[in-house]
This record gives structure tokens, sequence and C-alpha cells, in this order.
């Protein structure tokens, strides 16, 4: 029986959820993407529906949602904070998710209260996530 192949990239200079999300600090903010390997995993993504900028979220509740032809993606924050920006390009571009997840395809920029980078997975425990799973 042949396993099916998939061809992913990891950007080494940022962190990961288990949910499978980036996380890149730029100037006490946090810059949050989809990995590749979620753009690759879930297909053609054909909507993004992003929060309004300046809108508070708690740990936990929802940051934002993608649609896919098979599914509804919701993915909450790890962190309490503000929306200080979202990617405009990604609502008229949905396609930029998934050909440039860890450059023009970013998401949102989170100015987040409190937040500890160690509780996120680096790029290699990142990959032996993936290869447990």
């Amino acid at each position: 029986m042949e396993d099916d192949i998939m061809e992913f990239g990891i950007a080494h200079d940022r962190k990961y959820s288990r949910d499978h999300l980036w996380y890149q600090e730029k100037e006490e903010r946090l810059v949050i993407g989809i990995s590749d390997y979620l753009a690759s995993d879930i297909g053609e993504v054909l909507r993004v529906i992003l929060p309004h900028a300046e809108t508070e979220v708690d740990e936990e509740q929802s940051l934002f949602s993608l649609w896919t032809a098979e599914e509804k993606l919701t993915f909450p924050s790890p962190f309490a904070g503000e929306i200080a920006e979202v990617n405009g390009e990604v609502e008229i571009n949905p396609e930029l998710v998934n050909d440039s997840a860890y450059d023009s395809g970013w998401i949102i920029i989170l100015n987040a209260h409190d937040y500890d980078m160690e509780m996120l997975l680096d790029a290699d425990e990142y990959v032996q996530f993936l290869a447990e799973n």
C-alpha cells in the first residue's frame, strides 16, 4: 500500500501551535498565520474571515476562520490581546494563504497582553509533533 506524500515547508524563525498556526515576534507584536503543513493538508482556501482591527480577544476566543471546499476551520487565540492589524489581502485573495503561508499569506498581527512563547513549539518540535500525529 502506498502512502500519500505531502510536501510542505517549515520556517525556522517562528514558533508553532499544535493547531498549526505560526507565530513570529516583531516589535513586541505577534504576526500569525497558518503553517505550510496545514495549508497543504486542508487544500485550497476559498475564504478568510478576519476580525476587525482593534478588537480585543480573550484566550481561547476565535481569532479568524478559513473556509475550504470541505469545511470551515476556526482558530482560537492562545493569548489574550488586541488585534493590531489584519491582512486584508488574504480576504481579497485567499489563495495567498496556500501559496505564501510564511510571507504574504500572514493573517493577523496581535498585541498580546501576556504571552509565553515557550508554550509554543519551535520548528524542530513542530516537525516532531507532525511525525507523531
